[in-house]
């Protein structure tokens, strides 16, 4: 599938946005798993799964975004207009 400049510019874009928004969802379950709290040996382990789960949509969207940004290389400079 062939994408636009603008295509690949909105792409980008919300693969930066998701990104931040994995970083924060990491960020913070890690904090939480840091602190020393009470919890059932399942609920702690759904957490740890879900952390885990986080880190490889994490490792997605990057290269998901490396890709979209090699895409724009092939447009030249004008792609990289945020």
């Amino acid at each position: 599938m062939v994408h636009s400049c603008n295509e690949l510019r909105i792409r980008r874009l919300e693969l930066l946005q998701e990104l931040d928004e994995l970083e924060a969802s990491v960020a913070e379950l890690t904090a939480m798993l840091r602190e020393p709290v009470e919890a059932e040996v399942g609920e702690r382990a759904d957490s740890y799964d879900r952390l885990a789960w986080l880190r490889r949509q994490h490792a997605g969207v990057l290269a998901i975004l490396s890709e979209t940004e090699r895409a724009l290389l092939g447009f030249g400079a004008e792609g990289w207009g945020d």
